[in-house]
């Protein structure tokens, strides 16, 4: 019989999951914070976890953060100019 490569649930995710609601400080006064919890599956969050890291300085100032706590927006694919195309060989025969 052979043995699964992948477990059907994902191992990292369970791991995060462990982490929610830990603090972990740091000798320089900065700490990290994790939050991850399971949530009713939505059209944003299709894998069902809600979650958030943050890293905050030694005056509980958040200075770096990652979540899904926001649909992402999708760029706009507008130019603020008018778009030229350039043919250097071209040029050089018209003079």
């Amino acid at each position: 019989m052979f043995k699964k490569k992948y477990s059907t649930e994902d191992e990292s995710l369970e791991t995060l999951l462990e982490l929610d609601g830990e603090l972990f400080p740091m000798e320089n006064g900065y700490w990290t914070k994790f939050e991850a919890r399971r949530v009713t599956p939505t059209h944003h969050m299709p894998h069902g976890v809600r979650y958030c890291l943050t890293l905050h300085d030694r005056h509980n100032t958040r200075i770096l953060g990652f979540d899904n706590a926001h649909a992402v927006k999708p760029k706009k694919k507008k130019y603020g100019a008018r778009k030229i195309t350039w043919d250097h060989e071209e040029r050089g025969r018209n003079n």
